[in-house]
């Protein structure tokens, strides 16, 4: 089963991919702090397997310390450490981000919304997908690889993944804009205008669930969007918290790390994954489940 929904299905999935490694594993991620997933990549690395990790040097709200711990903990299990590129670092008059949750071997891939850390697999609502299509495989490859040496992702990557800085705004308005009813979930929704008209134009057609612990900024976004008659609920934030980042119609879906704001989807180093098929009344359900928890 390549979907997976936290908290339901825990650390495992992330584990036996680093487990099955036998030549490199790459990880692009936000922070890792998991002692499973690093126990993993420890193993990995004693068998000869080449592991590195990128991850951001400068989480918000993370103290340097905190940072320097986690930097520690990594290097610990052998593995090669880089910072994230100084284009996806906090600089100027605003942030930016490697916000990225991905891994890849050199023939299977994890793309979602869980960073790798306790709670993303244990109290929060995330989704992941992890594939062995060998062009996904490919491009998650090519993409850690740029970043790994500060170069800019090959172009034909923004045409498989949904992939910040780039295109990726087409590639979520693109799910919002489907015929019928859509579903969101996401930790923020703005302030961005492109997908927050999009969303507003879809009125009742539109269900949006965010947590309950929303900034002023996003309850204006809230306020605008059940102007247009869209309906909008609140996620308590226990006992789980809604991390997640999912725009789903009925024929299509979009799991990633971006949110839709601004930054995510035109600054940040992100991944994302366009889905169909089965995969679709998966995620319906669980969101017709949350639907119903939230407030």
């Amino acid at each position: 089963m390549p979907l997976y929904i936290e908290p339901q299905a825990g650390v495992a999935p992330i584990v036996n991919i680093i487990n099955q490694s036998r030549h490199e594993v790459s990880v692009g991620v936000y922070y890792m702090t998991d002692r499973p997933i690093l126990r993993a990549l420890k193993a990995a690395h004693a068998r000869g397997v080449d592991v590195r990790v990128i991850i951001e040097g400068k989480p918000y709200g993370m103290r340097p310390w905190q940072v320097r711990k986690e930097e520690k903990e990594i290097e610990a299990t052998g593995a090669s450490l880089k910072l994230a590129p100084y284009r996806f670092t906090s600089h100027g008059d605003h942030y930016a981000f490697l916000h990225a949750k991905y891994l890849a071997t050199g023939h299977e891939a994890e793309i979602g919304n869980p960073n790798f850390s306790w709670s993303d697999f244990h109290d929060a609502r995330n989704y992941m997908y992890i594939t062995r299509n060998a062009t996904i495989v490919r491009a998650a490859n090519a993409v850690f690889n740029a970043d790994w040496n500060n170069r800019h992702a090959p172009a034909w990557t923004h045409r498989v993944l949904v992939l910040s800085p780039g295109t990726s705004v087409n590639q979520i308005l693109q799910v919002i804009h489907q015929p019928g009813p859509i579903c969101i979930e996401d930790e923020e929704i703005g302030p961005y205008r492109p997908t927050l008209d999009a969303i507003a134009a879809k009125g009742r057609l539109a269900r949006v669930i965010l947590p309950a612990n929303i900034n002023v900024t996003d309850q204006r976004d809230v306020a605008f969007l059940r102007e247009h008659g869209v309906q909008v609920r609140l996620l308590p934030v226990k006992p789980i918290y809604l991390h997640a980042k999912l725009v789903l119609s009925q024929r299509l879906a979009y799991i990633g790390s971006e949110n839709l704001d601004r930054t995510s989807l035109e600054v940040n180093r992100e991944l994302g994954l366009l889905l169909n098929g089965s995969d679709i009344g998966k995620l319906q359900a669980q969101f017709n489940k949350d639907w119903a928890a939230a407030q």
